[in-house]
């Protein structure tokens, strides 16, 4: 038995050729991401690159030789019982078989409940969970792009760098708060429905996950280990009320990777395929770079229909309704965008990690006296161009963890315009410094691919202005006072001690348990999660992985590491790792055996 469970695993050869490839990835982004926070830089001499990838190599090939080893033992283990419980009738005992009856009731899948009734209850008791943050923080957490977002409601004069669908999300709150309460107060009246909207939102995202999980007959102790952490993980408390579009994205972005996974693995029900679509329109419009997460999974959906073995009326009908999805939401927001005359905004978003690479380069080779490692090697049309196009010398305010002191001083003319002398300049700068290119990436990305990075925990913090600038941004512009927006916590005791654990970044003095809140250790656990599911030959279950990894690639590209950005890829991860079995095997000792008998 052992041996045939064996042979259903994938191949002994291309299993620890995966998994020794991500572990060289992990030891490389690991020994490289030390260099640059003790050292600021890294020169990629010979030496150095045969010292740093001959231990990526060794000591990361072994690291992931040996998890693949081990998975490979659980995973064959794993099959055993799995047939001896079928074999048995779907009855077994519990480990050990000496659990009380709480104990056992804690470990027996769920029975007959609805799902719906599970919703409910889930929802109910997560929302409640969340409420004394929404009363320390009254009427709501006003940081991030809040500011910029008033501005165009009160001068009504909309463009899209933020989504405009969240902005007008805003008006219509502040609009019912005038109505509901007029006078002063009004505007935090309506601040506070919009966060306690979101609150419901993003709760009814993870109760979806949870009644999903109780109908797959999921173990009733990891289910209720799965609520605690919807309610308790600290996160929650403060996204739930912070007022950004990453909230309401990440709601929608649960939904659809869990709406997906159901699809793959049951296909037929008209429900889930309903879900998708809807989460797959709510993720576009409510992050510029969330059409990119649908473009990764197109892209693959395509070949497997065209040239994969089997089941093409099914590829064919997921690929079809992703592509309505993505038309749908696109259209969607052209016609919310010609609605409000908005304006289009600034592409330099998209232009971070070249003005990150281009700034280095200028502060390392430019030969404008900021470093002593500055040796002015860079030709003078390449400093032309570069000056043409971040203005003002701004490169000597560049930061290696955070684009934007840089990027707000860039003229994106440059790049539209002159693409040719742009591309040109890029390209030899490439060539000529090939290693500060590589730092600048490595840099910006760091809190992404090196678990260790704290750099991720101050990109907030800013000299001369007050505190609430740590990961997790709780601190308010001045602007948005004149909207009548003021703060008037319900619970000051209580918004005390969690701006102390957010500006202080009371997660980082956590031995062991920070690796669950720092941003580098999410991508190293979704490919241990894919590894697993590639081992097991569950390739289908892999699809709804695809969304992940096209969003978690915009993020790459982006600015800096922020909560917010990451959060969505945080908070679906312990939903998959969840996945449960649709066999309704039930377990039972004590009373709960006779009762069946």
């Amino acid at each position: 038995m052992e041996d045939k469970r064996r042979k259903e695993l994938l191949s002994r050869p291309t299993s620890y050729l995966l998994f020794g490839t991500a572990g060289f990835l992990f030891l490389f982004f690991c020994l490289t991401g030390r260099e640059l926070a003790e050292r600021g830089n890294i020169l990629w001499t010979g030496s150095y690159l045969f010292r740093t990838l001959g231990l990526s190599l060794v000591l990361g090939g072994a690291l992931g030789g040996g998890i693949c080893y081990l998975f490979r033992r659980a995973a064959a283990r794993t099959g055993i019982e799995a047939v001896r419980a079928g074999e048995e009738g779907g009855k077994g005992r519990a480990p050990g078989g000496k659990f009380r009856a709480c104990a056992a009731w804690l470990w027996a899948p769920s029975p007959g409940t609805g799902a719906g009734r599970i919703f409910l209850v889930s929802l109910c008791l997560t929302f409640l969970a969340w409420l004394p943050g929404f009363l320390a923080y009254y009427p709501a957490i006003c940081a991030y792009d809040m500011p910029v977002q008033l501005g165009q409601i009160r001068g009504n004069a909309y463009f899209d760098h933020h989504p405009i669908a969240h902005t007008l999300l805003l008006k219509w709150a502040l609009e019912l708060g005038e109505k509901l309460a007029g006078g002063i107060g009004a505007a935090n009246a309506g601040i506070a429905g919009y966060a306690l909207f979101q609150m419901l939102l993003l709760a009814s995202a993870f109760a979806f996950g949870i009644a999903l999980l109780w109908r797959r007959r999921i173990r009733r102790i990891g289910l209720l280990a799965l609520q605690v952490f919807c309610m308790a993980y600290p996160f929650h408390w403060y996204m739930s009320i912070s007022v950004t579009k990453d909230t309401v994205f990440s709601a929608f972005f649960v939904v659809l990777i869990l709406a997906l996974r159901e699809i793959l693995e049951e296909g037929g029900k008209i429900r889930f395929w309903v879900f998708y679509f809807l989460a797959t329109v709510g993720m576009i419009l409510f992050r510029n770079n969330g059409k990119y997460a649908v473009v990764v999974l197109l892209l693959v959906l395509v070949p497997v229909l065209f040239f994969g073995k089997g089941g093409r009326a099914f590829w064919g009908k997921l690929l079809l309704l992703s592509l309505g999805a993505f038309l749908a939401g696109n259209v969607l927001l052209s016609v919310i965008y010609h609605g409000t005359n908005a304006e289009q905004g600034d592409r330099r978003e998209m232009l971070s990690t070249p003005i990150q690479q281009l700034a280095r380069t200028m502060v390392y080779h430019g030969g404008i006296g900021m470093l002593p490692e500055d040796d002015n090697t860079m030709k003078e049309e390449d400093k032309a161009l570069i000056n043409d196009f971040i203005l003002d010398e701004a490169y000597r305010k560049y930061r290696p963890d955070f684009a934007d002191p840089v990027k707000s001083h860039t003229n994106t003319y440059v790049a539209r315009y002159r693409m040719g002398d742009f591309i040109r300049t890029y390209v030899h700068l490439l060539v000529q410094y090939p290693g500060d290119f590589v730092n600048a990436v490595l840099a910006v990305d760091a809190g992404y691919l090196y678990p260790n990075d704290i750099s991720h925990a101050r990109v907030n913090a800013q000299e001369g202005q007050a505190a609430g600038g740590g990961y997790v941004q709780t601190r308010w512009d001045g602007e948005i006072g004149q909207a009548g927006i003021f703060k008037d916590s319900k619970w000051p005791g209580l918004h005390e001690s969690m701006e102390k654990w957010a500006n202080d970044n009371g997660y980082l003095k956590l031995p062991g348990l920070k690796y669950l809140f720092v941003p580098g250790s999410w991508v190293w656990l979704y490919l241990l999660l894919a590894g697993w599911w590639l081992l097991r030959r569950r390739f289908r279950k892999c699809v709804c992985l695809l969304p992940v990894l096209g969003y978690y690639l915009t993020l790459l590209l982006g600015p800096t590491v922020q909560l917010r950005y990451i959060y969505p890829i945080m908070i679906v991860f312990p939903f998959l790792l969840s996945g449960g079995t649709m066999v309704p095997v039930r377990y039972a000792v004590g009373k709960e055996e006779k009762q069946e008998k």
